[in-house]
């Protein structure tokens, strides 16, 4: 499934006659789609990205150094630990739910694991978001699960990500408005942001509306990708109008009953996020920041973690934030110490909660089960 802060990839091309794969095999199988050099070449852009925006880049926005960013998290104590644990903890269940309405079937036990398993191996492979899908496509194979229902439900799943991304900036700018608290250069990106966000959900409208619509809005979309692949000197891609209105005929009636849901359950996993970001920083002894303010960092930070060069945008997405929190008034070293407190729940800890997440996968026997002959 599309994870938060994961990109979207072109999905596996796997044979629904034959058995359902070992995860672990659809891994393989993406990280040998490209070459040794190109990985090496990954590894190191992706390591040095990191390394650089850890060592120079946040010390020099935060103007703190790790040593007191360490002596600030030495004042947490263990209760303390063990509630922002439990809203950490809370928001992977509120995104299996996510994962269980774009999913029929699958249940909420089945959700976390697969979240925690496909986005622990996103998170230590360079580039990593087509791994992590291929390590989705893997484990719902295995549950029973075509491809064409695990592909309808990534691209659903991915399509909600999406304007909650566009969608947090843009309520984010619209609040400090509100509350006086923008600029006139942020009252403009509101308004474009609102435009973008609302052109896209009406889009989607049309689509799932009108077979008519869809045709002319996949023309439209061929247009632009032709336009943009000429630019860039490539081969053009054509099929664009064919794929938009097959995802209408896939995922008009999924969307059509379990819309509600997928917002909701949406919705949920992002306040959990945002409370777990603003506990991280009051619980540090944050007294300047309003509610708005940490709210505003945040909704950035996410919209960042799309970022390609490092797993789920790390070190981009934190750097911003730390940012924007100290331009808002917030104590250096407290700033960062927050936010490398939240990107430590949120990406460190998922790798052996992932580790764990696919010995579950391996032992529990009883959620297998073999593809339904002619699935679709």
């Amino acid at each position: 499934m599309t994870i938060p802060g994961h990109r979207h990839v072109a999905p596996l091309e796997l044979d629904d006659s034959v058995e359902p794969p070992d995860p672990t095999q659809a891994v393989e199988v993406e990280l040998h789609r490209k070459s040794p050099t190109r990985r090496v070449v990954e590894a190191i852009v992706s390591l040095t990205a990191l390394v650089i925006l850890f060592a120079l880049v946040i010390p020099k926005v935060s103007g703190s150094t790790y040593r007191e960013v360490a002596h600030q998290l030495h004042h947490l104590s263990i209760a303390q630990i063990g509630l922002l644990s439990a809203v950490w903890l809370i928001g992977l269940i509120a995104y299996a739910g996510v994962l269980t309405a774009v999913l029929p079937g699958l249940n909420r036990a089945q959700g976390v694991v697969l979240n925690t398993a496909s986005s622990a191996v996103s998170n230590v492979v360079p580039f990593g978001g087509a791994v992590g899908v291929g390590a989705t496509y893997g484990m719902c194979r295995s549950w029973g699960f075509s491809v064409p229902t695990t592909t309808l439900g990534i691209m659903v799943s991915g399509i909600w990500n999406v304007f909650l991304k566009l969608g947090l900036p843009v309520i984010a700018l619209v609040l400090l408005v509100v509350e006086g608290r923008a600029t006139g250069g942020l009252v403009g990106a509101a308004m474009v942001g609102l435009g973008i966000l609302v052109a896209a959900v009406a889009a989607l409208t049309m689509v799932l509306r009108s077979e008519r619509l869809a045709v002319s809005i996949g023309t439209g979309l061929q247009r632009v990708v032709s336009a943009a692949l000429r630019l860039a000197r490539r081969p053009d891609r054509p099929g664009v109008r064919e794929a938009v209105v097959e995802f209408r005929h896939r995922s008009r009636d999924l969307i059509a009953a379990r819309w509600p849901r997928i917002t909701l359950w949406m919705l949920a996993y992002s306040l959990l996020q945002f409370l777990l970001q603003f506990l991280c920083l009051k619980l540090l002894g944050d007294q300047e920041l309003a509610t708005i303010q940490v709210f505003a960092a945040f909704a950035f930070g996410r919209l960042l973690s799309t970022v390609p060069i490092t797993p789920s945008g790390v070190g981009f997405a934190d750097a911003t934030v730390i940012g924007a929190l100290i331009a808002f008034g917030g104590d250096p070293a407290v700033c960062t110490a927050g936010v490398l407190l939240f990107t430590g729940f949120t990406f460190l800890l998922e790798i052996p909660v992932g580790g764990l997440s696919w010995i579950v996968w391996a032992r529990m026997r009883s959620w297998r089960h073999p593809v339904a002959e002619g699935a679709t």
